[in-house]
């Protein structure tokens, strides 16, 4: 039927116009990589996202990882597909082409569970949906893992953080997160589809250790330089 419909109706893409896909490949490749990844504490140059040993303290990711950079099309189909069902296809498309890069980069997550950074009740009624979901959909099947969203819960909602200094992202999501099921001994991945100052990845962390995790590491779509 799906067949049917793309031969009638050929979709096109939502930021060039043509024919063929939601998303071409001519856009898609057009979104530029984070080429270096960086350390989550300080923000210089860190290989393949490793905490730093001497910017490390008990309850951070010891790990982050990025692949796009949050510009242009990635920013259009991240921030929209919120509220575009049209974008929402978007992102699922860029999803997939984000984590098989992350995947062909090398980068391994064995017994690692999934876990999406989780939106308020509000949000989530209000979209009907976490689109943070959308990315750890495409993770986990392919690296081959679990996704338990029940071991990280928002208990406070939280202001747009757009405009805010580093200071404030951090005051903003203090006390945000809770962990309310069982995550004593597991190691856990935390996805997002941005990271900015990663105050969310380390409030959401601490957290999990607090709960009992013994390792946390992070994946995000894209990274805002």
């Amino acid at each position: 039927m799906e067949k049917i419909i793309n031969t009638l109706f050929p979709p096109k893409c939502v930021f060039c116009g043509s024919i063929g896909d939601i998303f071409c490949e001519n856009c898609i490749s057009n979104c530029l990589l984070l080429l270096e990844q960086r350390c989550i504490i300080c923000d210089k140059p860190s290989v393949d996202g490793i905490t730093h040993e001497h910017c490390y303290k008990p309850g951070m990711p010891t790990q982050v990882l990025s692949v796009f950079v949050y510009g242009d099309n990635v920013r259009n189909c991240i921030k929209k597909s919120k509220y575009s069902s049209r974008l929402f296809m978007c992102l699922k498309r860029l999803s997939f082409e984000g984590v098989n890069l992350a995947y062909e980069w090398g980068y391994n997550f064995k017994d690692f569970v999934v876990v999406s950074i989780p939106v308020s009740k509000e949000k989530q009624k209000l979209r009907g949906f976490n689109q943070v979901d959308v990315i750890s959909k495409s993770f986990s099947k392919r690296f081959n893992l679990k996704i338990n969203n029940s071991l990280l819960i928002r208990v406070r909602d939280t202001k747009s953080q757009h405009s805010s200094s580093r200071k404030q992202r951090f005051k903003n999501v203090a006390d945000s997160f809770l962990s309310p099921s069982n995550v004593k001994g597991k190691k856990v991945i935390l996805i997002d589809d941005i990271t900015t100052t990663g105050a969310t990845f380390l409030e959401a962390s601490k957290v999990l250790y607090q709960a009992g995790a013994i390792e946390v590491k992070c994946f995000s779509l894209s990274k805002k330089l």
